[in-house]
């Protein structure tokens, strides 16, 4: 089954910009099919010029982004809400701008916010209605929002495959669909193929991401059997390659990456191709 591969550019920093040129020519002499770019803080004159490096280079594109602690869908307050909704609905227009089907990222509960409790029922409720209606503006934009869990040590809010898979069946919108990246559920998942394999049809997108975040296929992630769950479904989207590292030392840092964890970008390029037989 050919699926289309993309390679997350969230490796080099959370802002693309020119000087990040030379990476969507490399991308396509990979062999890779498109490019995931970070939209949250991008100008129009950013997404123009990364829509057209893309297609200079024959890439297609997809989008991530992420809820944020001023517009969080999980607030107790309608109005907080109603900026999550608005938030989001913006996310889906720059996806739109690059030309990109797919957003997708925590976008479930603002990144960074704890309560230091479990997750409650009523913030369950609000998160539905939030993704409900900002499903609506993504099919407005021709955008599908793609919903991602992250472990425990990053959010309390949405954690597993299974209560990712019973969210996006309760917003129940053709819209909304779910993400599996590998790296959350090595934590989070007594069995990543069997995860996937519960998610069924609510599976949209999958970022395939090592334990340590390094270079895929170098780390504990059993990526044949993810692959093979992935076939037992049916699964045709998506396959986004997600290292990090600390091209962008701030980045690096502000998600714990304290060591080089590569040989430089041409070997997670690489090794992210040789998962599926693209090398």
């Amino acid at each position: 089954m050919e699926r289309r591969l993309g390679f997350s550019f969230l490796y080099f920093a959370p802002r693309v910009t020119e000087r990040h040129a030379r990476w969507f020519e490399r991308l396509a002499w990979h062999r890779y099919d498109g490019a995931e770019l970070p939209v949250v803080g991008a100008t129009d004159d950013e997404l123009a010029w990364m829509r057209r490096t893309c297609r200079e280079h024959g890439l297609q594109a997809t989008a991530v982004g992420f809820a944020v602690a001023e517009a969080n869908p999980l607030d107790p307050d309608p109005a907080g809400r109603a900026r999550a909704v608005d938030h989001l609905a913006t996310l889906c227009e720059k996806a739109a701008a690059l030309g990109a089907e797919v957003l997708a990222g925590p976008i479930h509960s603002a990144y960074g916010v704890w309560t230091e409790e479990p997750p409650t029922a009523d913030e369950r409720a609000r998160c539905i209605d939030v993704l409900r209606a900002a499903g609506e503006h993504a099919a407005k934009c021709g955008v599908t929002l793609a919903v991602e869990p992250l472990n425990r040590f990053e959010s309390y809010f949405l954690n597993t495959a299974a209560d990712c898979a019973a969210l996006v069946r309760d917003v129940a919108h053709p819209h909304v669909i779910g993400v599996m990246d590998t790296h959350h559920a090595h934590i989070e998942e007594g069995d990543v193929a069997a995860a996937i394999a519960a998610m069924g049809k609510t599976l949209g997108h999958v970022q395939l991401s090592e334990n340590h975040r390094g270079v895929p296929g170098r780390g504990q992630v059993p990526f044949d059997r993810v692959l093979a769950a992935l076939d037992g479904i049916g699964y045709d989207g998506w396959l986004v390659v997600e290292a990090f590292s600390r091209q962008d030392p701030g980045f690096g840092s502000a998600l714990r990456i304290w060591r080089e964890l590569d040989d430089g970008p041409e070997s997670v390029l690489a090794a992210g191709a040789r998962l599926v037989g693209r090398d």
